[in-house]
């Protein structure tokens, strides 16, 4: 945007010049959803089952799972993560064009919008599954169109979305990890713990006082 490529022009705004119209992406069936999605979710399903039915995407997911275990096993870990990484690139090459040609029609500042942030996150809670990015993918992009409405409706500022993402990202993940937690055993451990010490002037609780009587029993 700042070298031969910029539009002599746009001053105020350093842009690449604008597509023609033959080469814009419309939306589908005249809605103002445009093509992009559908290359989205077919760029997922053809990465789900490279990655599910193929050698190598097997291979990359070794890789990805425990690298240590992929070299003992004899697999190439550094030309599989230079190929994860290319084929990433690749997808955030495809994303770039199709929100220059269907939204901006140009190259501008304005598609650095924090697009990479946002993309660690969805991978991240969909557990790198690439079906599953389909919907936080959604998710998220609702998060990011329901600014300008919370600050008309609501009356609140636009970085409420950064928080609502930000809640998202903590309560899944520690989802997670209370899922796997054996609430019966920390129970019966509190239990045995004994009642709490008795404080002059403080009425114990029943409930655990009862717990414990039983206990003893």
């Amino acid at each position: 945007m700042e070298g031969p490529l910029r539009d002599p022009a746009s001053l105020n705004k350093p842009s690449t010049h604008a597509l023609a119209d033959s080469l814009r992406i419309g939306g589908i069936g005249g809605s103002a959803v445009h093509w992009g999605l559908v290359l989205g979710v077919l760029a997922c399903i053809a990465a789900a089952l490279w990655l599910r039915w193929t050698p190598s995407g097997f291979s990359v997911r070794v890789v990805g799972g425990n690298l240590r275990a992929a070299q003992l096993v004899g697999l190439p870990a550094s030309r599989l993560v230079l190929l994860a990484c290319a084929l990433g690139g690749a997808a955030a090459g495809l994303a770039g064009a199709v929100e220059v040609a269907a939204v901006h029609a140009n190259a501008n500042a304005s598609l650095i919008a924090g697009y990479g942030y946002a993309g660690i996150l969805v991978a991240f809670i969909a557990r790198h599954n690439p079906v599953a990015i389909v919907p936080v993918a959604i998710l998220f992009g609702g998060f990011g169109a329901a600014g300008s409405l919370l600050q008309r409706r609501l009356g609140l500022p636009d970085a409420s979305v950064l928080v609502l993402q930000g809640i998202a990202f903590v309560l899944i993940p520690a989802s997670e990890v209370l899922r796997d937690v054996d609430w019966k055993a920390v129970r019966t451990k509190l239990w045995r713990m004994g009642p709490a010490p008795v404080i002059p002037g403080l009425t114990p609780d029943p409930w655990i006082a009862g717990q414990a009587r039983n206990d003893k029993v």
